[in-house]
């Protein structure tokens, strides 16, 4: 009989698990780079576990302490347990930044705020470095980071590459204990829960306004990268707030209504979890967590949940439960309109409103300044359809408006760039009657 060792029993599960989480995410969200992310983080956790197994297993037992030993001497203090070391990796193609000659003050920004943390062990950036312009990657050396050539002309390829070294590190190097990912995009999501599973901690710096909301959720903390300035002033060395970076009661209220607003507008959670990290990127207020509230004569708060239910007995928000989840919502919001687990239900859509999303879409592309960050985003389009909501034109909830979006891109009507924004179809508005008809086919469907 073949006696299988415990290493090669869970290696030899590494394609079956490739298998089961690529079919499982291909088939809830009908999307092969996702699946093929997801089945890989699941392959290299599989493969993890393996190299994990074998090194548990390589361990010499302790030795049996010898009575007559004396007990060491309580005269020598114990040693404090190491605060970890720092991984930084970046994907550049979905978090780009402006250079100034060859300085780049947001990378300078990052660099320092990693320090903050401890010992930076790596950082790394991935792009197609043959469409960036030289000084850029100059500044990007002289800062430390080691810049990673990789052909976008493949799909996902920086997703992959980004992946593959991330896990990599968690498994050879024990003693970084948090990762710092540049990124906005919720393709990152299987990666994020894998090292956390490691427990590691993890930490997405991106942009607010494009940043995916799944990915907001997974992680521990969630930075703005255009705050990262305003952080390093108000920290210590020791990586402490100061005591006078403190936000009023009244501004963090208005703080909190504003992360509402902005969540709402982009289609993204009102959970609890999810608001907190938007009032901490918001650049205009010093929020840092619920300790950063000064109240002139109460007591501080004990947790977010306690700030939020004092909100909401001044009216100012409201809190309601559904799916089992906690959502906030503004003091004139319908709930069961605008939470993301509506069951509100206004039928399919008909030829008038396809043709009002298709308007609204069209007007956010003229609109939005090409060269912002956000032009073209999923989350930049739901806006402007979400406009016709708040005017009256569509009557039916926030996730069916991102499920009719997602209609345009899976019928080619918008087709998705290497950038992960979208634009129209060549000459789609020469033949609306054409998109339509494909549209209301897929709702007969």
């Amino acid at each position: 009989m073949v006696k299988i060792s415990k290493q090669g029993f869970i290696l030899g599960l590494g394609p079956l698990a490739f298998a089961i989480a690529f079919g499982f995410s291909y088939l809830s969200e009908r999307d092969s780079r996702r699946a093929s992310i997801t089945g890989f983080v699941a392959l290299s956790a599989t493969y993890a576990t393996g190299l994990v197994a074998t090194d548990q297993g390589n361990r010499q037992p302790p030795l049996t302490p010898v009575a007559s030993l004396p007990p060491p001497s309580p005269a020598l203090p114990p040693e404090e347990p190491s605060a970890g070391e720092v991984a930084v990796f970046w994907d550049y193609e979905n978090v780009k930044i402006a250079a100034q000659g060859i300085q780049a003050p947001l990378a300078e920004s990052l660099v320092d705020y990693s320090q903050s943390q401890g010992h930076t062990r790596l950082k790394i950036v991935y792009s197609n470095w043959r469409r960036e312009k030289e000084p850029l990657v100059q500044a990007l050396y002289s800062l430390g980071f080691e810049p990673i050539h990789v052909s976008t002309g493949k799909e996902n390829a920086v997703d992959v590459k980004l992946t593959v070294d991330c896990l990599n590190t968690a498994y050879q190097y024990p003693q970084v204990q948090q990762f710092i990912i540049v990124t906005g995009d919720r393709d990152f999501v299987p990666l994020v829960n894998a090292l956390k599973t490691l427990e590691k901690r993890v930490i997405i710096i991106g942009r607010a306004e494009v940043a995916s909301n799944q990915l907001l959720l997974s992680a521990d903390e969630f930075i703005d990268l255009e705050k990262l300035d305003t952080r390093d002033k108000e920290e210590t060395p020791a990586n402490r707030p100061l005591i006078s970076q403190n936000i009023s009661y009244n501004d963090a209220v208005t703080c909190l209504l504003e992360a509402i607003n902005l969540a709402r507008n982009q289609g993204k959670s009102t959970r609890f979890g999810a608001v907190d990290r938007l009032m901490r990127a918001n650049i205009n207020y010093a929020y840092q967590g619920v300790a950063s509230i000064l109240r002139s004569e109460d007591r501080p708060f004990a947790n977010f949940s306690a700030f939020v239910d004092a909100a909401a007995a001044e009216s100012k928000v409201q809190i309601r439960t559904l799916a089992g989840f906690k959502e906030l919502f503004l003091p004139d919001e319908d709930p069961e309109t605008e939470s993301e687990f509506s069951s509100q239900d206004s039928g399919p859509m008909t030829r008038e409103q396809w043709q009002i999303i298709l308007d609204q879409v069209k007007l956010a592309f003229q609109e939005t300044d090409p060269d912002h960050n956000s032009y073209g985003r999923f989350m930049s389009l739901f806006f402007y359809v979400r406009l016709a909501k708040k005017d009256g034109r569509l009557v039916h909830s926030n996730e069916m408006l991102k499920q009719s979006l997602s209609q345009l891109v899976d019928r080619g009507i918008l087709l998705e760039q290497t950038n992960r924004s979208f634009r129209m179809m060549a000459d789609w508005d020469q033949k609306v009657d054409e998109v339509l008809d494909l549209l209301m086919g897929a709702e007969a469907a």
